[in-house]
């Protein structure tokens, strides 16, 4: 009588191991859902209440490079350049705890740190079009 199927200690414990697997698996997911949320701040960005502008690339898992840029002068000028960390579901950039990024994808903007709110360069550029009438433009004929 001292088969697997009728002794319930066995029983118990297999159940546990199949809860581990599940909860390891759903870790799992949710870490994968959560890089691939995070990757939507890969591109250029431009500043909607300044001069500064970003590029932000991935570098690996849980790791992304940022570069913000001044565009005061007539040139770029580097103002940060720093790695991008997940830590504690927040992004950082660099070990400054200050220098948190934050991703609204309700609004398409994203905000880094003391920089200030940005928007998605290609969108940037999509309005700046649209507000330029035509008709203003003899050029065009």
């Amino acid at each position: 009588m001292n088969d697997n199927k009728t002794n319930p200690g066995s029983a118990v414990a297999a159940l546990q191991r199949e809860i581990k697997t599940r909860t390891e698996v759903v870790r799992a997911i949710a870490d994968l859902e959560e890089q691939l949320d995070v990757d939507r701040i890969c591109g250029s960005w431009l500043s909607t209440e300044n001069r500064f502008s970003a590029v932000i690339r991935r570098l690996g898992s849980g790791m992304w490079r940022a570069v913000v840029y001044d565009h005061a002068l007539c040139y770029k000028r580097v103002v940060q350049e720093g790695l991008v960390t997940l830590r504690r579901h927040r992004l950082w950039l660099g070990a400054d705890e200050g220098s948190r990024i934050v991703y609204d994808a309700a609004s398409d903007t994203l905000t880094i740190g003391c920089y200030g709110s940005f928007a998605p360069e290609d969108t940037v550029a999509v309005r700046n079009d649209d507000a330029i009438p035509a008709e203003e433009y003899p050029f065009n004929e």
